[in-house]
């Protein structure tokens, strides 16, 4: 025991001695003091209070009140009693009649029959939508038995309305009509599908611009569409036009426009220039009408994942693992050792530029407010933060560990999967699933006695990890270990750090492998990036490579980079060149005696100088 907790222990035990206390009360002292009881009565006021949210789907009411029921110990009675506030809770007064008629109600029928009812709604409402004319700024549904009429007092579109909009909005004429009250001047209100909740419906994954992006096909919505994090991530060397196009829900909300870009569309052998609308929020992307009027699809392709409704009753079992709260792994802490001898390092915290200090104590509020941080007041290991703008504009908080703790930590002794070994135990899939945990390190938690390694110093105090943090030079490896605890024993399963793919030879094996990994996961408190996971594929990019039944292939967009590289001006950028030929070393016979000019130039005693031989090899 440290001096620091020894201190501690006196003042927990005063006016008595620590030596007066036995081995098990200084421990729950402890313990007490660091992890202090949550209070029932508040857990349970808190559990009560809760309704379900506008546009809050029962999927994710439910999975909200699993996670509020934790510290209530509610015991035998905790199926019951979430029960009871799902229907005290529920938005849909027709919902509630239909359950309260239910004898023998149980969570579990509570869940399906409200799910069913809530999803039947929706198709309700889509298939009405084709019956009425929409009042003014909305648009109504292709209807087959009706003939398409202007209006006879519509005047001219307004002069700012894009060339895109032009060309490719105005064609759904064609599939839908258009009724303006006032008749002087045509508004949009085109109507989309919620893009909430676990994924359902038919997937394709065209190339947009050269890059893979996985779309919900929507026959119901009338433009395509994907969210802003998309669009960084996928897109961001396009420039986006203003658009005054009003995007809604079905049930009337609106859908922030951010903009409309032009891309290159290429699916199943075909290629189009289509338009494509940029909307607010971290949603996945939909192929609407206006696409499927200019690309044909293989239907029978696209129909593949949703006729399948035992994979759909699989991942509504685990309705859990797809909750936007962040994961707590259970059964599995950190704990960090540093070499002997190591002298703390205590630094001060660094200046931050008035614009970004508002974001920074937002982060700060929420990642305690998490319980990824908690404050702290005095430590003898402060490691200053280096707040990370992210191309979505939020911000990332990462300490600078290499400045402090790194250097003195003991390292982890468990290797990382080699690549040729993941894809070998995936020998024999026809299709593959893949599943993103969501902000992997965070949902691991730090032993106690290893927190105060982790205690990073702000403008606004120091605080210290409770989860493990980015930058530490041994969380991969700790991680990694984790994980592969955590699946052993399943087949058809392979796990690189946070990203996991499933397979099987046949669809009920891959089924039952999905299910028994999703179960596992579930069971140690793991949490999945929704958006983006995909499920029986016939293939995905993994790690850099395209896998498919009939093997590994090469991802486009890596042999695009390589192909445009420039030459490298400098021995950082050939490292980086030389890194990314890396992932194809075992499609290029003799690639080493190929590069051997490139790999001299690596040489520190050797001048930097681009010869001939260097940029032949390098072409």
């Amino acid at each position: 025991m440290g001096v620091k907790t020894f201190n501690l222990l006196r003042s927990l035990t005063q006016p008595q001695k620590p030596g007066d206390k036995s081995y098990e009360e200084i421990v729950g002292l402890l313990k007490d003091h660091y992890s202090p009881k949550p209070l029932i009565i508040a857990e349970r006021f808190r559990f009560h209070k809760r309704n379900q949210q506008d546009g809050e789907s029962i999927s994710q009411f439910v999975a909200v009140l699993k996670r509020l029921s934790e510290h209530c110990e509610f015991g035998q009675s905790l199926s019951d009693t979430i029960r009871d506030r799902l229907v005290c809770g529920l938005r849909s007064e027709a919902i509630q009649k239909r359950l309260l008629t239910e004898s023998n109600l149980t969570l579990q029928k509570a869940i399906e029959i409200s799910t069913s009812m809530e999803m039947a709604a929706k198709e309700a409402q889509q298939l009405s939508a084709s019956t009425h004319v929409h009042k003014k700024g909305h648009i109504e549904r292709a209807c087959k038995n009706k003939k398409t009429q202007p209006s006879k007092n519509a005047g001219p579109k307004k002069k700012s309305y894009q060339k895109f909009k032009h060309k490719h909005v105005n064609q759904m004429e064609n599939a839908r009509h258009t009724q303006s009250d006032s008749g002087s001047e045509e508004e949009d209100g085109l109507c989309v599908l919620s893009v909430s909740g676990v994924e359902q419906g038919y997937w394709v994954t065209p190339l947009l611009d050269g890059k893979q992006v996985r779309m919900q096909v929507d026959t119901g919505a009338a433009v395509s569409l994907v969210s802003v994090t998309t669009f960084n991530e996928k897109l961001p060397h396009l420039t986006p036009q203003p658009s005054n196009i009003t995007l809604k829900t079905y049930t009337g909300e609106i859908v922030p426009v951010k903009g409309l870009i032009e891309v290159t569309v290429e699916l199943n052998m075909q290629k189009k220039k289509l338009p494509l609308y940029i909307i607010e929020g971290n949603h996945p992307a939909l192929l609407g009408r206006t696409w499927l009027e200019r690309i044909k699809l293989d239907w029978q392709e696209v129909h593949l994942v949703s006729k399948n409704s035992k994979l759909q009753g699989i991942l509504n079992k685990y309705l859990d693992v797809f909750s936007d709260e962040l994961g707590s792994m259970k059964d599995i802490a950190v704990k960090l050792t540093v070499k002997p001898n190591s002298q703390p390092k205590c630094l001060k915290a660094r200046l931050l530029a008035y614009a970004i200090k508002p974001k920074v104590e937002a982060e700060l509020e929420k990642l305690v407010k998490a319980g990824v941080l908690r404050p702290v007041h005095t430590s003898e290991w402060a490691t200053p933060i280096v707040p990370v703008i992210k191309k979505d504009g939020s911000l990332r908080l990462c300490g600078d560990f290499k400045v402090t703790v790194n250097p003195v930590l003991t390292p982890e002794q468990y290797p990382l999967p080699r690549i040729e070994d993941l894809f070998s135990g995936l020998a024999g899939g026809q299709r593959f699933s893949k599943i993103d945990l969501c902000q992997a390190y965070l949902q691991m938690h730090v032993d106690p006695n290893s927190q105060e390694l982790l205690t990073i110093v702000t403008h606004k105090g120091t605080y210290q990890y409770q989860r493990l943090p980015f930058g530490i030079t041994s969380a991969p490896a700790l991680f990694q270990r984790a994980m592969d605890q955590i699946l052993s024993g399943l087949t058809g399963v392979q796990c690189y750090l946070d990203d996991l793919l499933i397979t099987g030879k046949d669809e009920a094996e891959h089924l039952s492998n999905l299910e028994a990994t999703l179960e596992r996961l579930q069971s140690f408190g793991l949490r999945v990036r929704k958006d983006k996971c995909e499920f029986f594929c016939p293939s995905v990019e993994y790690l850099g490579h395209v896998i498919d039944s009939s093997g590994l292939h090469k991802a486009p967009s890596k042999v695009k980079a390589i192909v445009e590289a420039p030459s490298p001006q400098n021995v950082s950028q050939l490292r980086s060149f030389l890194g990314l030929l890396t992932y194809y070393a075992k499609f290029v016979p003799n690639l080493a005696n190929r590069l051997k000019p490139l790999h001299e130039l690596m040489n520190k005693s050797k001048k930097w100088e681009w010869t001939k031989p260097c940029e032949e090899s390098f072409n």
